[in-house]
C-alpha cells in the first residue's frame, strides 16, 4: 500500500496572513490576489490555518465526505499544489 503522507507546498506563515471569509472568499494581503474556494477547499484551508497537519486534515476530509484517506490525501495534495501556485 502506498504511503498517504502529503506535504504542503504552502508555507504556514503565508497561510496565517490570508483573510478567509465564512463563504470561501480568500484575500492575500501580500499580493492583493483573491480567490474563492468551495466548501472542501475552505474546510482544508481553515484546518491548515489552525495548525492541523496535512495528514490530519486529510483524515478529517475523509470522515466528512465519506471517502478513503487515500482519496482525501490525493485530493488535498492536488488542492495544495494548485493553491500553492498562487502563494
Amino acid at each position: 500500500m502506498e504511503d498517504a503522507t502529503v506535504s504542503s507546498p504552502c508555507r504556514p506563515e503565508r497561510l496565517q496572513k490570508l483573510a478567509v471569509s465564512d463563504t470561501g472568499f480568500v484575500f492575500d494581503p501580500q499580493t492583493g490576489q483573491s480567490f474563492t474556494l468551495n466548501s472542501t477547499g475552505l474546510m482544508s484551508l481553515n484546518l491548515l490555518k489552525k495548525g492541523t497537519t496535512v495528514e490530519n486534515t486529510a483524515a478529517c476530509l475523509a470522515r466528512e465526505y465519506g471517502v478513503s484517506v487515500e482519496v482525501a490525501s490525493s485530493s488535498l495534495e492536488a488542492f495544495l499544489v494548485q493553491f500553492g501556485r498562487y502563494l
